[in-house]
């Protein structure tokens, strides 16, 4: 008996350990972006020891807060094979929304309505979309122009300061360097998973990216959840222009122009297929601090404002390529 237990101990151990290593070798083979972001990180703060700084790492997870919020409901839609172009109008009605009647009622209440806000505005994109069948790339292209337009004329093309101290302190605050904005983020994600994987709207939503006519004849509600994903972006739209106007302290039309192609940036490099069907939360948080991290070391870095546009853009593409080079490996090797 106590031979057996000497002999079969060490294999049992020797098992574990390897099961372990295979476990996080999986990991770091489907989340290689975790890789990516660690190793930017620790280089650029090598060069640049101020990058570690407690100040810097605070406005890197402001600025993923920022995109990942809206993120969220974007890989939602990204999911279910739509688009929405419309972030940043979005957010401006919902943020200067937030800005005109906070001085005039409660925190709580001002939130409320920027979620009704987003909610009213994303239902709008829905209903172009899905019953007077516009496609969605036009369809919120137009309305972007549409929410910009009504909060320039809105705001008179001025700014809407928010004085309100309280209000700024929930929307700026931080345990330590952990913004309050990044923790909502997280709580945001956790829910956008539960929401895509352990639902019917999400297995319906799957459903639909995959193949929607199939969707149709499998008797599920298509129609009602193409509606309901876009309401759900655009209160996702509608938090991060919450976040934004706190950390601004102010509101205004333009205040997120060309937001949405960062949104649709961090989606996909984080591993979301553009052509639906499949979607990746946690990916999609990462994408977010990618390039937060990235814009942060190259301004740190002192590279051109031009020179930002070209590294940004070259590390979206081989990101994409490298994601879509292994899913096909991977599809190959189930093929196998």
């Amino acid at each position: 008996m106590t031979a057996t237990m000497i002999t079969t101990e060490p294999f049992e151990e020797q098992s574990r350990r390897s099961s372990v290593v295979a476990a996080v070798r999986t990991f770091l083979a489907r989340q290689y972006l975790v890789v990516v972001v660690l190793i930017a990180f620790f280089a650029v703060g090598l060069v640049k020891p101020a990058f570690w700084g407690a100040g810097n790492i605070q406005n890197i997870l402001f600025e993923t807060a920022f995109v990942g919020i809206a993120a969220c409901g974007m890989v939602l839609l990204i999911t279910g094979g739509l688009l929405d172009l419309s972030v940043a109008g979005i957010l401006a009605v919902s943020a200067i929304a937030v800005g005109t009647a906070l001085p005039h009622t409660t925190i709580g209440a001002v939130l409320v309505l920027a979620v009704a806000v987003g909610a009213v505005l994303g239902l709008a994109n829905g209903l172009l979309v899905t019953y007077v069948k516009i496609a969605p790339f036009i369809a919120t292209l137009g309305t972007l122009y549409l929410f910009l337009g009504m909060s320039f004329i809105w705001t008179g093309g001025s700014v809407v300061s928010v004085t309100s101290k309280n209000f700024r302190a929930l929307t700026t605050g931080s345990i330590g360097v952990v913004p309050y904005a990044f923790i909502a983020l997280v709580v945001l994600a956790l829910i956008t998973y539960f929401l895509l994987y352990r639902t019917g709207f999400g297995r319906t939503l799957r459903a639909i990216g995959s193949n929607e006519r199939a969707a149709h004849l499998a008797g599920m509600r298509v129609n009602r959840t193409k509606v309901l994903v876009f309401v759900v972006a655009g209160i996702c739209f509608a938090l991060a222009g919450v976040f934004m106007a706190g950390r601004l302290s102010s509101a205004e039309a333009n205040m997120a122009t060309g937001l949405e192609m960062s949104v649709i940036a961090a989606v996909v490099v984080g591993g979301t297929a553009l052509r639906g069907g499949r979607g990746t939360v946690f990916g999609t948080v990462v994408g977010a601090l990618l390039f937060a991290v990235l814009a942060k070391a190259l301004n740190m870095l002192g590279v051109a404002s031009y020179w930002q546009y070209v590294v940004t853009g070259s590390v979206l593409v081989i990101a994409v390529a490298v994601g879509a080079r292994r899913r096909s490996a991977a599809e190959v090797r189930g093929a196998g």
